[in-house]
């Protein structure tokens, strides 16, 4: 008899427990469920269109160009912590020119260096991805905080100039970019980005006296 009644307040007891700590629950298991799917989803689409772009290009001087520029920042943000300190130092000497000389080796390396070098270095394209679907190509440079910029062009949006300027071999959207023909995984993308595949203009080389007797 009393087994009988223990194992009735147990039932009791159980029932009476159970429905409650389920309902505070049951909606969080839930919510944790739509959250992971939606966080999973997320990554498998950002790496799935990752791996859908190849990877066409890799310029060599990539890792020299990133360790120069952080040394320059560097340096720039040291020279501009202490410039008060060696300035006020420098003020006690009282020797006009020196202290020009001083503030002039100062501001070149503080701030002309940096720029001159980012100057140089903006045009260089560090990485070139290509996507087979929209026939997009995707050129990465470093911009002065050396951080990655990316830039989506066609082959109908470059423009290969007569004259190439400093470290620039083509004009994509008008941004002028640097890229050598020998880094090339496959040098028909090169030939189809600077435009060797087009055929060739022949009426180039037309007369200018030909010209006048066709207006004539």
């Amino acid at each position: 008899m009393i087994r009988i009644c223990q194992r009735n307040v147990c039932l009791h007891v159980k029932g009476f427990i159970k429905p409650t700590l389920f309902k505070e629950t049951c909606v969080k298991p839930t919510v944790v469920d739509i959250h992971q799917t939606k966080f999973s989803r997320h990554f498998a689409n950002k790496e799935k269109q990752e791996n859908e772009l190849e990877r066409i290009y890799y310029g060599p001087l990539t890792p020299q160009i990133k360790a120069v520029k952080i040394f320059s920042v560097s340096s720039s943000a040291a020279g501009l912590a202490a410039q008060p300190f060696i300035l006020r130092e420098a003020t006690t000497i009282g020797s006009t020119p020196l202290l020009v000389a001083i503030c002039s080796v100062i501001g070149f390396f503080t701030f002309v260096t940096p720029l001159l070098l980012h100057f140089i270095t903006k045009k260089y394209v560090t990485e070139i991805h290509y996507d087979p679907k929209t026939l997009t190509y995707k050129a990465t440079t470093i911009n002065f905080f050396i951080a990655p910029v990316q830039l989506d062009f066609k082959v109908e949006d470059v423009v290969v100039p007569d004259i190439p300027g400093m470290f620039t071999t083509m004009f994509a959207k008008g941004k002028p970019l640097f890229i050598e023909a020998r880094h090339f995984t496959d040098p028909l993308h090169y030939a189809k980005i600077m435009g060797y595949d087009k055929p060739l203009d022949f009426k180039l080389g037309e007369n200018k006296d030909d010209e006048d007797t066709k207006n004539s």
